[in-house]
């Protein structure tokens, strides 16, 4: 693809040598003459001038240079947009592999890609040009909408229903029973998970995230959303639309998470803990059950607490050695004064603060 026709599809103004080809994307400092990078902020100047990039996609400020550069207010997003034009999605056959079990009363839609030993039970309804990937289960009743696609080993359970254009990642499991017990004369009992899920348009899934059914009515993700790998969600947890979860990250039944909120990686969220719209939860914070999260609040560490609060409390934890020292040095000047005046300083054992 040439630098002119590139410029044309993204609608970003230009300069340089229009009819360069560009094969490919990389790093600054590994990008050859090739090859389009990005330069997104201005700490990154200096590197940019010694990369051997053919074409940039930088800031409008960024200072003219000989090369072919590509001018917009957000170049990290413009390169997004330039690796899927530079790297399509590889075309997938379409129809049924000879080795795929597909259970009568089961609805393709057209132009549908089932791969070898997927096995998709009775009544499910895939929709137009989705790709159901080797080895996946799809269970009975299903509903999969139109342009989803399932990586190979993907696990779903009945009473899901998943939307348009949705991307799920291998191993990840959906609708599999919520962790719920009732304990009965000293014995943990199953309480019945009877509930489903319901997944919206553009929600990506990561490598073994699972995702459980509701013990009553359903466990919902909303539009937009993305979850990295290793993401757990119980049992009737709400998640508005397009909020970020990152790996390894879990929310306990009941939890709600509203529109836009951010959250960090290894998060743990107790149970019915309410997380408002546009909220950013730190990467290893510790949400208790019940707990509120404000609107638009960073919270972090474990309890979750307010940032500025978070950083306040580090600071003194770092300032302890410091008064550690200071409190040594007041206690030998008490002991040297005392000696003086020939008193006896009393320091009760417990908070000797000679004592290491």
């Amino acid at each position: 693809m040439r630098v002119r026709e590139l410029a044309e599809q993204l609608k970003l103004e230009f300069e340089g040598n229009e009819d360069l080809g560009i094969t490919g994307a990389a790093d600054l400092e590994g990008a050859n003459p090739s090859e389009l990078a990005f330069v997104g902020a201005r700490k990154y100047w200096k590197t940019a001038e010694a990369s051997g990039a053919g074409c940039l996609i930088v800031t409008l400020d960024f200072p003219a240079s000989g090369r072919a550069l590509l001018r917009t207010q957000d170049p990290r997003a413009a390169f997004a947009a330039a690796l899927s034009l530079l790297y399509p999605d590889p075309t997938r056959p379409v129809g049924v592999h000879p080795t795929a079990v597909i259970a009568n009363g089961v609805k393709l839609g057209a132009n549908v890609h089932v791969g070898p030993h997927a096995c998709i039970e009775t009544g499910a309804d895939i929709g137009d040009n989705s790709s159901i990937g080797a080895g996946c289960v799809i269970a009975a009743g299903v509903s999969i909408g139109s342009g989803t696609m399932l990586h190979p080993r993907v696990t779903i359970y009945s009473g899901v229903t998943i939307g348009r254009g949705v991307i799920v990642h291998s191993g990840a499991v959906l609708g599999a029973d919520g962790f719920g017990f009732v304990p009965v004369q000293g014995v943990w009992q199953k309480f019945p998970q009877v509930g489903g899920v319901q997944i919206g348009d553009d929600v990506e899934i990561g490598a073994n995230t699972c995702i459980d059914r509701a013990a009553l009515g359903l466990t919902v993700i909303g539009n937009g959303v993305k979850l990295d790998n290793m993401v757990h969600i119980a049992h009737n947890c709400k998640i508005g639309d397009h909020v970020v979860i990152a790996a390894q990250t879990g929310l306990s039944g009941g939890v709600t998470v509203g529109n836009g909120a951010i959250i960090g990686g290894q998060v743990g969220i107790g149970d019915k803990a309410r997380i408002e719209s546009g909220a950013v939860l730190g990467s290893g914070c510790g949400v208790l059950t019940s707990k509120i999260v404000r609107a638009g609040q960073p919270v972090w560490g474990t309890p979750a607490r307010p940032l500025r609060e978070y950083l306040e409390q580090l600071a003194h934890v770092a300032r302890l050695p410091l008064m550690k020292e200071e409190l040594h040095q007041t206690h030998r000047q008490l002991t040297h004064l005392a000696e003086q005046l020939g008193l006896q300083l009393t320091v009760p054992a417990t908070t000797d603060p000679t004592t290491e």
